[in-house]
């Protein structure tokens, strides 16, 4: 959603143009700028995506179990599925010629 703001409101925008003013503090003037708090929201994303980046793309455990039941043949997938996948992912055809 943070990728969607565009225009003088996006995080690029704000960052090449930091505000600033002068204000009158305890006898002389002091120079204030704007800057940005990341909210618990952003900080709870941030500290999912860390913990993503450490779940293996390759659960080496299910392709374990797999192909040991391709080896002794004891696999047998269910054909309806797979072809419902297959039609969906568009590389089966069931127009008859």
């Amino acid at each position: 959603m943070v990728g969607r703001v565009s225009g003088q409101y996006s995080l690029e925008a704000l960052n090449s143009r930091k505000a600033h003013r002068n204000i009158y503090y305890n006898g002389g003037y002091m120079q204030e700028s704007d800057n940005a708090d990341i909210s618990s929201f952003g900080a709870l994303l941030a500290k999912v995506n860390a913990e993503m980046k450490n779940i293996p793309e390759v659960r080496e455990e299910v392709v374990a179990h797999f192909k040991g039941q391709i080896e002794s043949g004891s696999y047998n997938p269910p054909l309806e599925k797979l072809a419902n996948v297959l039609y969906v992912a568009g590389m089966l055809d069931t127009t008859e010629e």
